[in-house]
């Protein structure tokens, strides 16, 4: 035999040791090597499905799961009135080339589904929205409000509630003039409002696609309208109207203020509005789920309220008063322009004053001459220093951004005035002595003032203080200026009047009660 016959011989003979050895061991070295597990199979295209990560099997057929779902969903179809259910959105079908041989039933795989995560994690078509929260600040600092997501089928019902949510806040025809931009525009020494701009302040997303079924998902926009305002679906606390109610009393009594309450229950646009005995109102907190800014012209006929000169007179004790010329109030047509965060005036951002008829100064003659107290070295809180007349404590025009009483769920104990400006005088209500003057977080820089007869007067956010604890002042003295520090959305002065000592007993009543 040549040498070429011996080759081809040893060949055969190795290709034949080969075929026996790989018959007789299926999980040979040499099948690792290529990967196979059971080398007598071929290769399939299947399906493993995975939920939250989680391996539930391998199907043959991903179209036949799918469809398996839509079937089997008659109630979901039936409660949000749709064609089509869906797998749940973290469930997850890879197609895989494998030589497995244990293959899964599409019903099987569906059970595992239910008893996993239940119903509620199918989904169907539709709209997720989010409202980003935004940072307020607070009186303990900055705090940034919840997210929310929520989840509609139709588009038209997210933006019926925006709008119906709007109109709580915005007069409907006002706003659907601004819209249509058909506002008339002021002219002359036309007196009115008219809106500048109108904007939400969250971010807010829509985003269409498949969404999960459960509670969150708004088919009405009444009971979305509920959760933009109130911050939930649930009903509100009720009452029954009785005999002599006004919604002035009712709004008192429940630690709310007349506005929210109209929000509240918009079948009421005023507070003069009659009640009968048996009706029925809502008495819920407003709690709006995104903040509407508003900007607005406001043109009015405001009084200027006349100032008070005083005439100094050393013959008469500390008390005395004489009205030499009682003056008169004046006239101006006033603009402004405010920002309004959800109905409540925030800042007031120009004001321009026009006079019509002007102010003549009221002239006071008083005594300033002091008591004499003889013996110790120490300050007398109780030297009198006279009750004179009243005076407005800030400049005029002005308007008031916020009234005495019950907002957001907490009483507010004085009123805010705006419109005056950064900076402008801030003066003592009364005569009296400075017992409080300093900084904190919530009242900004503020003066405490106690007058005779236990009156006391507050003056918050001041950006000065030009007065000090001990301080004696007659009514009209300039004490600070107006500003924004503090616990404050916008420059104003919170002004509060209280029968006894602030915040030690003594209890706030409506500044308004003394300037009648």
């Amino acid at each position: 035999m040549d040498k070429k016959s011996i080759f081809i011989s040893f060949i055969v003979f190795i290709i034949s040791c080969l075929v026996v050895v790989v018959g007789m061991h299926p999980y040979s070295t040499y099948a690792k090597i290529i990967g196979i597990n059971n080398f007598g199979n071929n290769p399939r295209e299947l399906y493993k499905v995975y939920l939250a990560g989680e391996t539930l099997g391998v199907i043959e057929s991903k179209k036949k799961l799918e469809e398996y779902i839509d079937i089997r969903q008659h109630a979901l179809k039936n409660k949000y009135n749709v064609d089509k259910v869906y797998a749940p959105s973290d469930l997850k079908i890879v197609k895989e080339i494998t030589y497995d041989t244990k293959i899964a039933n599409v019903e099987d795989i569906y059970k595992k589904i239910e008893k996993i995560k239940g119903t509620s994690s199918f989904t169907i078509d539709g709209y997720k929205i989010f409202i980003e929260g935004l940072e307020k600040k607070t009186e303990s600092g900055a705090e940034k409000k919840e997210d929310l997501t929520f989840y509609v089928l139709d588009k038209n019902v997210f933006e019926d509630a925006v709008k119906t949510t709007i109109t709580a806040f915005v007069d409907e025809d006002k706003y659907e003039s601004y819209i249509n931009d058909t506002q008339k525009k002021l002219e002359g020494n036309d007196t009115g409002s008219y809106i500048d701009n109108l904007y939400i302040n969250n971010n807010i997303t829509v985003t269409k696609g498949r969404i999960p079924v459960g509670d969150n998902i708004f088919t009405d926009a009444t009971e979305l309208t509920k959760l933009l305002l109130f911050g939930t679906t649930k009903d509100q606390e009720k009452y029954v109207v009785q005999s002599g109610d006004t919604i002035t009393t009712i709004a008192n009594n429940n630690k709310l203020s007349v506005e929210e309450f109209l929000i509240a229950n918009n079948q009421f646009t005023s507070a003069s509005d009659l009640l009968f005995t048996g009706q029925e109102v809502n008495l819920g907190l407003i709690t709006p789920q995104f903040d509407l800014i508003e900007i607005k012209t406001v043109v009015e006929e405001k009084t200027v309220g006349k100032e008070t000169v005083y005439k100094n007179d050393d013959t008469q004790y500390v008390g005395y008063e004489k009205v030499e010329d009682e003056g008169s109030d004046g006239l101006a047509l006033v603009t402004q322009h405010q920002e309004v965060t959800n109905g409540e005036i925030t800042n007031t951002l120009n004001t321009t004053s026009t006079t019509l008829i002007p102010a003549v100064s009221k002239v006071v003659i008083r005594g300033t001459k002091q008591y004499s107290y003889g013996g110790g070295s120490g300050m007398n809180w109780d030297v009198p220093v006279g009750l004179g007349s009243w005076v407005w404590p800030t400049a005029t025009p002005y308007s008031i951004s916020s009234g005495f009483g019950w907002r957001w769920g907490k009483l507010h104990e004085g009123i805010d005035i705006t419109g005056p400006g950064y900076g402008s005088p801030i003066k003592a209500a009364n005569n009296g002595r400075v017992i409080q003057s300093g900084y904190t977080g919530t009242n900004g820089n503020y003066i405490v003032i106690k007058h005779e007869n236990d009156y006391y007067t507050m003056y918050a956010h001041l950006a000065s203080r030009n007065k000090q604890v001990g301080d004696v002042v007659m009514a009209g003295d300039k004490i600070g200026t107006m500003g924004i520090s503090g616990f404050a959305t916008g420059v104003h002065l919170h002004f509060a009047i209280y029968r006894g000592y602030p915040y030690r007993g003594g209890s706030p009543f409506n500044p308004f009660n003394i300037y009648k």
